[in-house]
C-alpha cells in the first residue's frame, strides 16, 4: 500500500480533532437531554399535541388586599391612558392603571393593565358616575375571594351613602346564598378626587360569589337588554305584564351564537315551568326560604322597584330556583312614614301570598329574622362613624338636594343617619304585625 504524503496529514488531524472533543466532554456537566414531548407521542396517536404553558397567576398574598381595620378609608387611584377619562358604560378604557392605598399612604394593589368602564342604568346619567372594572389578574380585595370584577358605585342620590351597604347587610343575615359585600373609599381618578364611593363585588357566577345553572335579571329600565319576556311573572296596579328577561349567565362571550341559543331556549323554559308550577299551587321549584327572605328584606327597606322589577336577580342551581342575589337599595328606601306592605303583587308573590305553605313559612321566617333585624340601627352608626370624616367633601362636591327621592336631601348627615334607624325600626314594628295577619 502506497500512503501519500496527504493522507498522513489527513490522520494526522483527525487524531488531533478527536482528542479535543474528548478533552471538551470531560469539562461539560453531566446534563441528561429530555426528548421533546411531541417525540414521546405515540405511533398513530393524533390526539397528543404539544400545548404552550399557560401562565400561572401571581401568588395571592394571605389576607384581604384591604385590611379589614383601618384608621381611615382606603384611597383608589385610577388613571386612563392620556386622562381620556370615562365617557361610555359600553366602551372600555384599556390600559388604565390602579393603586389601593391604606393607612400611612402604604400601596396595598397596584395594576397597570386595568379596563374599566361605566355602569348602571339611571344611574350613569347622574353628575357623580357609577363604574365597574376588570383587574388583569384576580386578586381578593376584601377577603371575600379572588376576583377580576369589581364595582364603584357612586351612591349619589342617597344622603347617608349607606342605603346599599345597609340593605345587603340584612341580606347577609338570612338565608339568602350570596350578598355583594364592599368597603367605602375615598376615589381619585387621573388625579382629581371623586368622593366617597362604595367599592364592591359584582354579580357574579364564580367560585367565590354566586353558584347556579342560570342567573336571570328581571329589569324594565332596559328592556332591549331583554333576552326573552316572562309573561304572567309581576303586577302592578292589579294589571300584569310580561317580564323583560336578560340572562346573566352563562354569559354570551363563550358560546357560539347557535349554542348560546339553545341555552336561553333553556333557560327560558326552565324558567316558564317554574312560574307554572306556582301558578298551580306547586312550590317544589323553589327554594322557600329564599323566596321568604329576599321578600323580607325588600319589604323592611321599603323598596317597591320589583313592583316594575328593576335590578330583581334569580338564579337556578340543582332543580329550583333561589331568591337573589339583592341589589339596588338607593331608591326611596327606609322611609320612616310607610305603613303598609308594598309588593303584596311584584313578580311571582300575588300568587305566592296566596298559597297558605308559603305564608305560613313566611311567617315563621319573619320570627326567625326578627331579632337579627332589630340590631341593625348600630350595624347603621357603625357605618357611619366609617365614612363621617369623608362624607362632608363629598357631599359639597356632589349635593343630592335636587334628587328629592328620599325625602333626607337636605338633611345634615347625622339627621339622615337618624332618619334611617328611625325607619328600620317602624318597619320592623309594621311586619310584626301586617306579616301576622297575612
Amino acid at each position: 500500500m502506497i500512503f501519500r504524503r496527504s493522507h498522513i496529514v489527513i490522520a494526522i488531524l483527525a487524531l488531533l480533532l478527536l482528542s479535543c472533543e474528548r478533552e471538551r466532554e470531560d469539562l461539560l456537566p453531566d446534563i441528561t437531554i429530555e426528548p421533546d414531548p411531541i417525540e414521546q407521542q405515540q405511533p398513530g396517536d393524533s390526539t397528543v399535541t404539544p400545548t404552550p404553558p399557560i401562565p400561572p397567576e401571581p401568588p395571592q398574598p394571605s389576607g384581604p388586599v384591604i385590611p379589614l381595620e383601618m384608621n381611615s378609608l382606603p384611597s383608589v387611584y385610577i388613571n386612563t391612558p392620556n386622562k381620556v377619562g370615562i365617557r361610555s358604560r359600553t366602551t372600555w378604557v384599556e390600559l388604565a392603571t390602579i393603586e389601593i392605598k391604606g393607612d400611612a399612604n402604604k400601596t396595598l394593589l397596584q395594576e397597570d393593565s386595568l379596563k374599566i368602564r361605566g355602569r348602571g342604568n339611571s344611574t350613569w346619567w347622574y353628575d357623580k358616575k357609577p363604574y365597574y372594572f376588570k383587574l388583569d389578574h384576580k386578586a381578593d380585595l376584601l377577603g371575600t375571594g379572588p376576583s377580576k370584577k369589581w364595582v364603584l358605585l357612586a351612591n349619589w342620590m342617597d344622603r347617608t351613602l349607606l342605603r346599599n351597604q345597609v340593605a345587603f347587610e340584612a341580606a347577609r343575615r338570612t338565608s339568602i346564598d350570596w350578598t355583594p359585600s364592599g368597603r367605602f373609599v375615598d376615589l381619585y381618578l387621573d388625579n382629581r378626587y371623586l368622593g366617597v364611593y362604595w367599592l364592591g363585588e359584582k354579580i357574579e357566577v364564580e367560585k367565590s360569589r354566586i353558584q347556579a345553572d342560570y342567573l336571570y335579571s328581571f329589569d324594565t329600565s332596559e328592556p332591549e337588554e331583554a333576552h326573552f319576556t316572562s309573561y304572567g311573572t309581576f303586577s302592578a296596579n292589579g294589571n300584569y305584564w310580561g317580564a323583560p328577561v336578560e340572562v346573566k349567565y352563562p354569559d354570551s362571550d363563550n358560546y357560539e351564537p347557535a349554542a348560546y341559543q339553545t341555552i336561553l331556549t333553556t333557560a327560558e323554559s326552565t324558567l316558564k315551568g317554574m312560574t307554572d308550577a306556582i301558578s298551580k299551587g306547586s312550590l317544589d321549584k323553589i327554594d322557600i326560604d329564599s323566596f321568604c327572605d329576599w321578600y323580607i328584606v325588600h319589604e323592611l327597606t321599603f323598596n317597591l322597584e320589583p313592583n316594575h322589577p328593576k335590578s330583581c336577580f334569580f338564579h337556578w342551581r340543582g332543580g329550583k330556583m333561589y331568591a337573589g342575589p339583592v341589589w339596588d337599595f338607593d331608591w326611596y328606601t327606609y322611609i320612616p312614614y310607610e305603613n303598609w306592605m308594598g309588593l303584596k303583587k311584584c313578580l311571582w308573590y300575588s300568587r305566592l301570598l296566596s298559597n297558605a305553605a308559603f305564608k305560613a313559612r313566611l311567617k315563621e321566617r319573619w320570627i326567625q329574622l326578627k331579632p337579627a333585624f332589630e340590631t341593625l340601627p348600630d350595624y347603621v352608626d357603625q357605618q357611619a362613624d366609617i365614612i363621617r370624616a369623608a362624607e362632608a367633601g363629598n357631599h359639597a362636591m356632589w349635593p343630592c338636594d335636587s334628587s328629592g327621592v328620599n325625602g333626607d336631601e337636605t338633611m345634615t348627615f347625622q339627621e339622615a343617619v337618624d332618619r334611617m334607624k328611625e325607619a328600620i325600626v317602624n318597619r320592623i314594628d309594621i311586619l310584626s304585625k301586617q306579616i301576622a295577619i297575612l
